[in-house]
C-alpha cells in the first residue's frame, strides 16, 4: 500500500461528497426506481470497459462467489433506494451528514461483534471525533429533535446500516475476486432488480426529453462517484478492513458541504469548517499507530 492509493481513497470519498448536491438535483425529477434503475444500468455499463482493457476475468470461481455477489447487489439496491427515498422525503444536508457520520461508527461495531475485533482507545476517540464534527457540520443545534428523526430521515439510517452490511460482503468476496468484478456483478444484479419495478413506469423513457445537464448528473453519479469511488471503496475494504476503509468516509461530509458552495451556491461556515476539521482529525486517529497498515506507513510507502 502506498501514497498513491491513499490519495486514490481520499479523492474516492471526494467524489461522494460531490454526488450529494448532485443527486439533490435530479432526486425529484422521476420515480425512485426509474432513477435507481439509470443510475445502476450506467454503472454497470461503465465497468466493461475497465474488464476488458485490465484483461480481467468475469467469470467467478464458485457458487459461493455467485451467492455473495446476489447478497451484494441486493444490499446495493437497497441502499440506492434508500438513498434518494431520504433525498426525496428527508433533509438533503442533514442525510449527508447522518449516513457518512453514523456509517464509520456502524461499520465498527458490526464487525466488533461479528468478527469479535476490538476497538482500542485511538480508534474510539477518533470515532468520537467523526461524531462531533459531523454533528458541528450539521449544525446539530438548529434542528428540533423532530426534524432529525422525522420519517424520511430514517432512510438516511437505514443507508447507513446498509452500506455497512455491504461493507462486510465485499471485504468477505475481496479474496476471491477483483473489487472490478465485484462491482460488474453488484451493478447488474441491482439493474434487473429495479428493472422489475421500473419497466411499467412511463418515466422509464422520459429520461432521454431531459436535457444535458440531466445526463452529465448521472454520469457523475454512476461514472465518477460510483465507477470509480465505489470501487476503489470495496478495494480498500477487501485490502485494508472494512472498519479501516469505513473510516475514511469521515471525509465525505466535508467534501459535500464545500462542493455544495459551487453546486448549489451554499454559503461556507465557520462550523463546517471546524466540523471538517475534527472529521480529518477521526480519520488519523483511527488510522494511526497501526502495526499493519496505518497513514504513516501508507506515506512512508
Amino acid at each position: 500500500m502506498n501514497i498513491k492509493f491513499l490519495l486514490l481513497l481520499i479523492l474516492a470519498m471526494v467524489s461522494w461528497g460531490i454526488s450529494w448536491p448532485i443527486a439533490k438535483l435530479v432526486a425529484k425529477l422521476l420515480p425512485i426506481h426509474v432513477l435507481v434503475f439509470w443510475r445502476f444500468l450506467v454503472t454497470f455499463l461503465s465497468v466493461i470497459p475497465l474488464l476488458y482493457f485490465m484483461k480481467i476475468p468475469f467469470l467467478l470461481k464458485s457458487g459461493r462467489d455467485y451467492f455473495n455477489v446476489l447478497v451484494g447487489g441486493i444490499i446495493y439496491t437497497l441502499y440506492g433506494q434508500f438513498f434518494f427515498l431520504g433525498l426525496v422525503n428527508g433533509l438533503p444536508g442533514a442525510g449527508g451528514v447522518l449516513v457518512t457520520t453514523l456509517n464509520p461508527i456502524i461499520t465498527f461495531f458490526i464487525v466488533a461483534l461479528v468478527q469479535r475485533k476490538k476497538i482500542n482507545k485511538r480508534q474510539s476517540l477518533g470515532l468520537f471525533f467523526g461524531l462531533i464534527g459531523g454533528l458541528i457540520i450539521l449544525k446539530v443545534w438548529q434542528f428540533s429533535l423532530g426534524s432529525l428523526i422525522q420519517s424520511g430521515n430514517l432512510f438516511f439510517l437505514l443507508c447507513a446500516f446498509t452500506w455497512a452490511t455491504l461493507s462486510l460482503n465485499s471485504q468477505r468476496t475481496g479474496e476471491s475476486m477483483s473489487p472490478i468484478v465485484y462491482s460488474l456483478y453488484v451493478y447488474l444484479i441491482g439493474s434487473i432488480i429495479e428493472f422489475f419495478f421500473a419497466f411499467r413506469d412511463p418515466a422509464l423513457f422520459q429520461v432521454f426529453d431531459f436535457g444535458w445537464n440531466f445526463w452529465l448528473s448521472i454520469a457523475y453519479l454512476s461514472i465518477v462517484s460510483t465507477t470509480f469511488g465505489t470501487t476503489v471503496y470495496f478495494y480498500a475494504a477487501a485490502r485494508l478492513g472494512s472498519q479501516i476503509a469505513s473510516s475514511f468516509i469521515f471525509i465525505v461530509p466535508l467534501s459535500a458541504f464545500l462542493s455544495s458552495v459551487f453546486i448549489v451556491e451554499e454559503p461556507i461556515q465557520l462550523p463546517v469548517l471546524i466540523g471538517g476539521a475534527l472529521a480529518i482529525l477521526a480519520v488519523y486517529l483511527i488510522n494511526s499507530k497501526r502495526k499493519d497498515v496505518s497513514i504513516e506507513s501508507l506515506v512512508e510507502n
